[in-house]
């Protein structure tokens, strides 16, 4: 299934808030991309806004990673 631009463009703007509504509680210490990049704020945006243009929906996970509570974001291919 392909997304339409505007359910592509409310999904990335949906999982942005829901970063910087993770972000906000100041709990985490890492943002992590698949296979465990570390990322700042705004390649987490970046990365999540060509996923989800590419027909990805994004889910966070939280997980310990160097033994710090830390994001873990990941993309699943919308069918």
């Amino acid at each position: 299934m392909t997304l339409s631009s505007s359910q592509q463009e409310q999904l990335w703007i949906d999982a942005w808030n829901d970063l910087d509504d993770l972000q906000a509680q100041n709990l985490f210490s890492f943002i992590l991309l698949p296979d465990y990049v570390e990322a700042n704020l705004e390649q987490a945006q970046g990365w999540i806004q060509d996923r989800v243009y590419e027909n990805y929906k994004i889910h966070f996970e939280i997980a310990f990673y160097k033994g710090k509570k830390s994001i873990f974001i990941h993309a699943e291919k919308c069918n």
